[in-house]
């Protein structure tokens, strides 16, 4: 009777780490997908270098949020264009 209980252990850890597969790649999904989009503007066509972001969203400039992480090589990894105005 013993090999029944322990193939059903197996069938339980299997099951419960198929779930956890799918729920860690649900949140690393939400987490790139969590940056804001950036709005269309003069400044903001095309892919804009990383020190015009930097220029503007690092020190207090009017109407410009300020970036609430480090500085990275590429704003467009994150943040993708949006089709907002």
């Amino acid at each position: 009777m013993a090999k029944k209980n322990i193939k059903g252990q197996i069938n339980f850890f299997r099951f419960m780490a198929v779930i956890g597969v799918v729920v860690i790649i649900f949140v690393v999904n939400e987490f790139f997908n969590a940056a804001p989009g950036l709005p269309i503007s003069t400044v903001h066509n095309g892919p804009p270098p990383t020190k015009a972001c930097l220029g503007c969203h690092v020190k207090e400039a009017e109407n410009t949020p300020i970036m609430p992480h480090r500085p990275m090589d590429n704003c467009i990894f994150c943040h993708k264009p949006s089709g907002k105005k």
